[in-house]
């Protein structure tokens, strides 16, 4: 098995076969990241990736999942994609899931007949970084999709029984646009109704477009307590019929996690409680070796 550059994936696919389709991000221009800045965004040569597959099954024959690197994988193509989800079905006999990071972009290209191809392809988990339902903070960021996107993508992902895992950056808009911020994602987040939900912490990390901002007194990043607050004013707003919730990413000031609706009080009691204790520090800059551990 090969693997080009750095490899992330979502803390819950600890437990999966990681399957490297593309190079880095198409996309890699968001003013937050840093995780693609040193590869050149390709699709691997296709006999590799199926090698990579059969040496996976002969070590691990037992998997019951498998994720999708790196970035966007859905990039490749949806007849690439869909080629390789066949080929990971027939040599892992005990597979339960597929999953990849995805963008709206991507998956809207997508036709409903595809969609629900690569479904029964067990491709079951796409992975999203909404960052944020305000349109001011998601064109600040440069993630190059509106709300409307995150929102049409959700509904074709659901339509195609594709189980959708939203992230959310808290301090993504900064000082400025923290309001924005808020009201823009409990919004958006309502009308996606996400399977499972995840609040991380925007950090500022060296190579990156906020990192600049800061230095030149442009972008004003959020105090602790500020954080703390846009967790709670967004936990607070929402309205989710059946949604797994977590803020235990390594960037969280505190870990959460519960269903919502069901723990929103005994969740929206912890902040509650924290909140008088935060302090009016920064503690959301980090320096190339802490960045390296996000």
């Amino acid at each position: 098995m090969r693997f080009e550059g750095r490899i992330y994936r979502p803390p819950s696919e600890a437990d999966s076969v990681l399957i490297q389709l593309t190079v880095g991000c198409s996309h890699n221009r968001c003013a937050f990241c840093a995780m693609y800045t040193e590869k050149r965004y390709r699709v691997r040569p296709l006999d590799e990736v199926w090698e990579d597959v059969d040496a996976a099954a002969r070590l691990y024959p037992q998997a019951h999942r498998v994720f999708i690197c790196d970035g966007d994988a859905l990039s490749a193509g949806v007849e690439t994609f869909a080629a390789l989800c066949g080929h990971i079905n027939a040599r892992f006999p005990r597979l339960d899931r597929i999953a990849a990071y995805t963008n709206a972009r991507d998956l809207l290209r997508c036709s409903a007949e595809e969609l629900r191809h690569l479904r029964s392809l067990r491709f079951s988990l796409a992975y999203l970084g909404l960052e944020s339902g305000s349109a001011a903070v998601l064109e600040l960021i440069r993630k190059g999709a509106s709300p409307e996107d995150m929102i049409e993508m959700a509904r074709v992902a659901r339509d195609a029984d594709i189980a959708l895992s939203a992230i959310v950056l808290l301090g993504a808009g900064g000082s400025a646009l923290t309001e924005d911020h808020i009201r823009g994602t409990i919004e958006v987040v309502n009308a996606m109704q996400p399977k499972y939900l995840s609040f991380l912490t925007a950090m500022i990390v060296p190579h990156t477009l906020l990192m600049t901002w800061m230095r030149q007194g442009t972008f004003t990043p959020l105090t602790d307590r500020a954080i703390l607050h846009e967790a709670r004013a967004m936990l607070a707003g929402l309205e989710l019929r059946d949604t797994l919730f977590r803020m235990n990413h390594v960037s969280n000031l505190i870990a959460l996690g519960g269903r919502l609706p069901g723990d929103k009080t005994a969740l929206l009691r912890q902040l509650d409680a924290l909140l008088p204790h935060a302090g009016d520090s920064v503690s959301c800059i980090c320096n190339e070796e802490e960045g390296l551990m996000l």
